[in-house]
């Protein structure tokens, strides 16, 4: 049909120019022979008659063929604004027509006061469903989701995938907090409730940030930024769940981006980072060790803790040099006290490169410290996230002659798997244990992590001991050794060096402190 409606009015139009010039050109010749006007006239009307019935034709032919060229035309600049404006795989609205709605939110928002509210959604485990059921399914999944948002909400709000598993929504005229609240509960319970994908299931959460319109936040790139601030706040508080926003959020974020833009310059310069040493004490009260900690002193930030400084290093991709530069810190120490054991926190992140263990002996052979004096603490986490990979790893480095410590013992829900399937040489009991003990006055828990180490030929190690009575409940529990506050904080190299002359010169380890 198109292509007739192309090439036909061309076709016709020519046929008929062809007729209207032939009949004038007969028209001619008949006036040059006519005898009289009556016979001119007589011969000349019907052929006249033919031209001006066949011109108004054409004419009406190519007015509706124009007239359905107008409506494809119209039809097909519909089809490609909607396709401009829409989600090709759910149909819902894509971010060009989220961007749009919003901002016509906040324009009756700033000239009326009507609220909006902006939630930003992620989905939790989606990648699991790629990759164990298949793109397609998870394409199935993701429309699946986007009908269900859509049955949540009012039809003057908007509903917007705007990524692989990321969608939004603009809620208008919300009655308060209570009412973005109420919807995000139910966001929740409803993607909770499993997805049937052929003859499979599937089971997805959703992390969820909220923020409203406000005086200080009336512009849609901005309360896009901080609903996105938000939602990663409601992963990191454990997937599955929603944060409405708050300044303090993005007081941290902006935090968090001066670190990183500091970091990286800091790292190129040499003792911009520093290694501080807290002693660790052992069960007759002699200094056996010194575990490695990162200090920071900002110029504007002031003190820098490592729980901000290593994601953060991890995230923007300069774990590698922060975690060598901990390293070789601590292997000058390690020199420096050769009966000291000198332990260092590693990141999950190092044992993607295939040399790290290589890389380590390297660095301790050039600064002629036995493998036997160095602690590499690893959390469970590592294990965890880098199952396999670390584990080869890590046998290659114990192999070697390092020392493997298992950090934080106890805070997390596969400790004990990690005994089971990974060799390490000493566990350190998190902080908690202690304040457990403490606080019912009770040493039944710690004292049965103590048995299981020693059942396991490892070394026990009570970390975060503050006070005398901390202590003692740590010694009688039967702990190897003791670190925390009472005996010192982490201390610079040369304080170090005061500390042990000090120590093993007799005085009390908290007065060498």
């Amino acid at each position: 049909m198109g292509y007739s409606r192309k090439v036909g009015p061309p076709i016709v139009s020519a046929a008929v120019a062809t007729l209207v010039l032939t009949n004038f050109a007969t028209i001619s010749i008949i006036r040059d022979s006519a005898t009289s006007r009556l016979d001119l006239f007589t011969t000349i009307w019907p052929i006249v008659l033919t031209s001006a019935v066949a011109v108004i034709l054409v004419m009406s032919f190519l007015y509706r063929s124009i007239v359905d060229l107008v409506s494809e035309l119209e039809e097909r600049q519909a089809i490609a604004q909607h396709q401009a404006l829409h989600d090709q795989l759910t149909g819902l609205a894509n971010r060009a027509l989220l961007e749009d709605r919003l901002s016509q939110a906040l324009t009756r928002y700033r000239r009326a006061g009507e609220h909006v509210a902006l939630l930003m959604l992620d989905l939790d485990r989606f990648k699991q469903v790629n990759d164990t059921l298949g793109h397609n399914a998870g394409d199935s999944l993701v429309v699946e989701v986007g009908e269900r948002l859509r049955a949540l909400v009012r039809e003057t709000d908007t509903v917007a995938r705007i990524g692989g598993d990321e969608f939004a929504i603009v809620q208008v005229s919300p009655k308060g907090e209570a009412d973005v609240r109420r919807l995000c509960e139910r966001i929740i319970g409803v993607i909770r409730q499993p997805f049937s994908i052929g003859d499979r299931e599937a089971r997805v959460g959703v992390s969820i940030g909220a923020v409203f319109a406000s005086k200080e936040v009336a512009e849609a790139s901005e309360l896009l930024r901080k609903a996105d601030i938000t939602m990663y706040r409601a992963k990191a508080a454990g997937r599955d769940c929603f944060r409405i926003f708050t300044e303090a959020m993005d007081a941290d974020v902006q935090r968090r981006d001066q670190i990183e833009l500091s970091l990286r310059a800091e790292l190129a310069e040499p003792d911009a980072l520093q290694l501080h040493f807290q002693p660790i004490i052992g069960n007759r009260g002699q200094v056996i060790g010194a575990e490695g900690l990162l200090r920071w002193d900002h110029p504007t930030l002031g003190q820098v803790a490592p729980m901000d400084i290593v994601p953060i290093a991890e995230e923007c991709g300069v774990i590698d040099q922060l975690g060598l530069m901990a390293f070789r810190e601590a292997c000058k120490v390690a020199r420096r006290w050769p009966d000291l054991a000198v332990a260092v926190n590693l990141s999950p992140m190092q044992f993607r490169n295939a040399d790290f263990p290589a890389t380590l002996r390297r660095i301790a052979g050039e600064h002629e410290v036995p493998f036997e004096q160095l602690e590499l603490e690893i959390t469970e986490g590592l294990f965890i996230e880098h199952g396999s990979l670390c584990a080869h790893a890590i046998e290659e480095l114990r192999r070697d002659g390092f020392r493997i410590v298992l950090d934080d013992f106890g805070t997390g829900y596969s400790s004990l798997s990690c005994l089971r399937r990974f060799p390490v040489d000493k566990i350190k009991l998190d902080r908690s244990f202690i304040d457990i003990a403490a606080r019912d006055q009770s040493v039944a828990i710690i004292r049965a992590a103590v048995t299981l180490g020693h059942a396991m030929n490892l070394e026990v190690v009570a970390e975060g001991v503050s006070c005398a009575e901390e202590e003692q409940i740590a010694l009688e529990a039967g702990c190897d050794a003791v670190q925390g506050h009472l005996y010192a904080h982490a201390l610079a190299p040369e304080k170090l060096e005061a500390y042990l002359a000090a120590a093993r010169r007799g005085s009390s380890l908290s007065d060498a402190a």
